[in-house]
């Protein structure tokens, strides 16, 4: 994905040098189109696939309830350390990358931290929807269930632990959310005034945790009851859009800003090819 935004941004500079844009100015000219773009996808494409179209035009149109920067430009908790961990949930075992290849598992074929190797080269309509191609392989379900691989990931990326369960990212991610404060999700819902799910339907009472829910894991949970596992629910969905939708929002040089009928010229498949 970074490749493919340099490699976008490099399209930008040349259309800029077309237009005859000022060599002075080519540089600032692509960074604008690219965040543009860039905004545009993450509030118009993938923001109603993960959370829903009619709250992000409730969002869009009204601006966030709860998320607030009057004090300056911040990511709040329960957004960095729970709602927006909602992908851990949906990181499939194995991963085709090309047609020519066979799919791969997680670890140790995609580890990083070394050269890409030939047969590991991605082919990004296997991963994102194409005019005229078959639909691309999808994520796994968001449903509190992590693969094996992320419960129990190498040593190469956690490095040497004492304890044994630091190698598993649900252990991280709830130790993470519990060293900052964050309310349960109960809490969460019941402050923007929607009802929580169940206990039952959380499902972790049967192996003996008690109280409200980690903020993290109901957000899951809370995905897979309310929405078959397929976008985020309330809680989740509010958290995420409204954050995305205010950070945008707060940038003075936004296309929602500066220029709100500015349309893109490119598709995010367009991006990708470039």
């Amino acid at each position: 994905m970074h490749l493919a935004m340099l490699k976008a941004h490099n399209t930008f500079v040349d259309e800029a040098r077309l237009a005859g844009t000022p060599n002075d100015r080519v540089f600032d000219e692509a960074a604008r189109q690219l965040r543009r773009h860039y905004q545009w996808i993450i509030l118009n494409e993938f923001l109603p696939t993960l959370v829903g179209q009619r709250l992000t035009e409730q969002v869009l149109q009204k601006g966030p309830k709860w998320f607030r920067l009057e004090h300056g430009v911040f990511i709040p908790l329960e957004f960095a350390n729970a709602a927006y961990r909602y992908g851990h949930s949906q990181i499939r075992h194995r991963y085709q990358l090309s047609a020519s290849t066979e799919p791969v598992p997680l670890f140790p074929n995609l580890l990083g931290f070394r050269p890409v190797m030939p047969e590991h080269k991605i082919d990004w309509r296997l991963f994102f929807d194409t005019n005229g191609t078959l639909p691309a392989q999808r994520s796994k379900k968001i449903d509190g269930e992590l693969v094996r691989e992320l419960i129990d990931l190498p040593a190469a990326l956690t490095g040497e632990v004492q304890i044994e369960d630091y190698h598993s990212l649900a252990v991280r991610d709830l130790q993470r959310g519990q060293g900052v404060g964050l309310p349960s999700g109960e809490a969460v819902a019941r402050h923007i005034g929607v009802d929580p799910i169940s206990a039952e339907q959380v499902g972790i009472a049967s192996v003996g945790w008690q109280g409200e829910t980690p903020l993290w894991y109901y957000i899951l949970r809370e995905a897979a009851i309310c929405a078959g596992g397929d976008r985020l629910g309330a809680v989740g969905g509010r958290i995420v859009a409204e954050v995305l939708v205010g950070l945008v929002d707060a940038d003075a040089t936004s296309y929602r800003r500066s220029d709100p009928n500015w349309r893109p010229r490119k598709t995010l498949s367009e991006l990708l090819a470039c």
